[in-house]
């Protein structure tokens, strides 16, 4: 019965951010007014709320199917080109990173690798994966640096994008997928079919342990759909909000500051490392644009801090090229996978060498 209450008033508390932040017109109301309103609530009350983890599944197969109706041929081919790119960004932006964590852990006296680990700009339930593969690591501090990072970067990146480089915050009403072919037509076994495919597809991946497996597995059968010829019709916006909300409660739920010590002072310190943080992603951003004549809004999601399932979701609400960000996203998130364990096992048998 305490479940249900907690449930209950974590939707009221969301949708009321929704409203609030819908008539003051802030882009991605369904997300950031829910993470908001949540975030502030459950800190400032101390009530303890519930929100099914389910619902941040069912979310991320509905954001996996999403993004793999915006990749045709062409975007797929037009990606080998940015190969290049994609590796230095990543590189400068998983060192950049690491040493704004090691100054932070100088600062605030917090382990250094727990630090280091929660400043990289990877996706919070990945990273959090980490702590199975390396020893000596505070959870806390990690999934406390994690979630403030994805929060204020997924408050201020839409805002940036719309009212700065002129990205159009009713995007998602205008339609997502490169599908003729709409709902209404589809035949009407397809309303079970597609859906028991999209979870296949994420339980697959799961099994193959293949990161962010229930977006990436119903992405890519979503992409395999397409090419094959199948329609791939575009997902109806209420789902896209319903997504928005489930990540935005799951996110705000997420910040727990006084499980810290000094929590005050170490939200400040956190608070400005990652707005340093996203001034960085925005340089690489612009360079980017630059480069490869992109819009601003697509090369400054491509590089943000965040993650893949936030920033993807970002892109289809304010109409960037859903296929370059997720894939700049994605390429970022599987090098931090592989790679990421193997530095901190060697750095933790340095130190221990000392």
């Amino acid at each position: 019965m305490n479940s249900w209450r907690a449930f209950a008033e974590a939707i009221v508390v969301a949708l009321a951010g929704v409203a609030v932040f819908s008539v003051i017109n802030i882009p991605l109301p369904w997300l950031i007014g829910s993470l908001i309103a949540v975030a502030v609530w459950s800190i400032a009350t101390q009530r303890e709320l519930y929100w099914p983890f389910s619902f941040r599944k069912i979310a991320m197969v509905l954001l996996g199917y999403l993004i793999g109706t915006s990749f045709t041929q062409d975007t797929l081919i037009e990606m080998g080109n940015h190969i290049p790119s994609m590796i230095a960004i990543t590189i400068l932006t998983i060192v950049f990173g690491m040493v704004l964590g090691d100054i932070f852990s100088k600062i605030t006296g917090l382990d250094r690798s727990s630090c280091m680990i929660g400043s990289i700009p990877g996706g919070l339930s990945q990273i959090m994966v980490l702590l199975d593969e390396i020893k000596g690591l505070n959870p806390t501090v990690i999934m406390f640096l994690q979630s403030m990072r994805v929060m204020v970067i997924v408050i201020v990146v839409p805002i940036v994008a719309v009212y700065i480089f002129g990205g159009d915050s009713g995007a998602v009403q205008s339609g997502m997928g490169t599908g003729s072919v709409n709902w209404a037509n589809m035949p009407w076994y397809t309303y079970l079919l597609y859906p028991l495919l999209m979870t296949a597809g994420a339980w697959l991946f799961a099994r193959l342990r293949i990161p962010t497996a229930l977006l990436l597995g119903p992405m890519v059968l979503t992409i395999v759909m397409t090419f094959a010829g199948y329609p791939t019709p575009e997902l109806p916006v209420g789902f896209v909000n319903l997504a928005q909300m489930f990540i935005g409660v799951h996110i705000g739920l997420q910040m727990q500051p006084r499980d810290l010590p000094d929590w005050k002072r170490i939200m400040a310190y956190t608070a400005v490392t990652v707005i340093v943080l996203v001034l960085f992603g925005l340089g690489l951003g612009y360079g980017l644009a630059m480069i490869y004549e992109l819009p601003f809004t697509t090369a400054l999601l491509s590089t943000s801090p965040g993650g893949m399932v936030e920033m993807g979701l970002t892109a289809v609400a304010v109409g960037g090229d859903v296929s370059v960000v997720t894939s700049y996203q994605l390429f970022r998130l599987l090098v931090i996978m592989v790679f990421v364990p193997f530095f901190f096992k060697w750095l933790g048998k340095r130190h221990a060498r000392r």
